[in-house]
């Protein structure tokens, strides 16, 4: 039984597309960009902002640097209401809670953001914590947003003794893009792919995926 459950947020516990595209669409409309590329807007939900609006619409430097902002504008001011939980997510994450795990989002949202995210769904019935960077990431580096999470663990639960490599063997990372399988293949915990989310069966398989999770309830099996 795996102890200490990480889970990503947008396309695992909130399906967010309508927020995050929404957002998406209201920066590029300001910046006077029209795209209806649906390959580019299936991408643009995992990865951090810098990577969407840069790799996949060129932007960089000051164009970059306003879309985020237009995007955050958007996207604080209503938009992550747009984001409902996935059906049986909620079920699924009590009855873990229930059962004396513990649970942490582990996102590559900004903190604060997702927090107000947790926050709006009430999720402190089931989350203990909610992990992301303080800034807009450059990269989409789970592995530092993992460890941070073990320390945590290790700060709630008050015990000297535990290292950060003790919580990864007895974790799991669940995570719908192949930014999260391979962070947790990389540090040694167990990967679930939330087939649910945005990411593809092959692109989840292909990054180390342990295990599919089908629906929302399917992650109980794998813990």
């Amino acid at each position: 039984m795996k102890k200490y459950i990480f889970l990503d947020l947008d396309g695992t516990v909130t399906e967010s597309a309508g927020a995050i595209l929404t957002s998406a669409a209201y920066a590029l409309k300001k910046l006077g960009i029209e795209d209806d590329d649906p390959e580019k807007k299936r991408a643009f939900i995992g990865p951090p902002l810098t990577v969407g609006f840069g790799e996949l619409y060129g932007l960089s430097g000051e164009a970059l640097e306003q879309a985020i902002r237009y995007y955050r504008e958007y996207y604080v001011g209503g938009g992550y209401k747009d984001a409902p939980l996935y059906d049986g997510v909620e079920e699924t994450l009590v009855r873990l809670r229930n059962e004396g795990r513990i649970l942490m989002i582990v996102t590559s949202k900004p903190k604060y953001i997702a927090q107000m995210v947790a926050d709006y769904h009430g999720m402190e019935r089931y989350i203990h914590a909610v992990i992301g960077p303080v800034e807009e990431k450059t990269k989409a580096n789970k592995e530092d947003l993992i460890e941070e999470a073990a320390k945590e663990v290790i700060l709630l639960l008050q015990d000297d003794s535990l290292t950060v490599s003790d919580i990864y063997r007895d974790a799991i990372m669940v995570g719908d893009r192949r930014y999260d399988m391979e962070a947790a293949k990389n540090l040694g915990l167990l990967a679930v792919g939330a087939l649910y989310g945005y990411g593809t069966r092959e692109e989840l398989l292909q990054a180390g995926a342990d295990h599919i999770a089908e629906k929302p309830e399917d992650i109980r099996k794998f813990c």
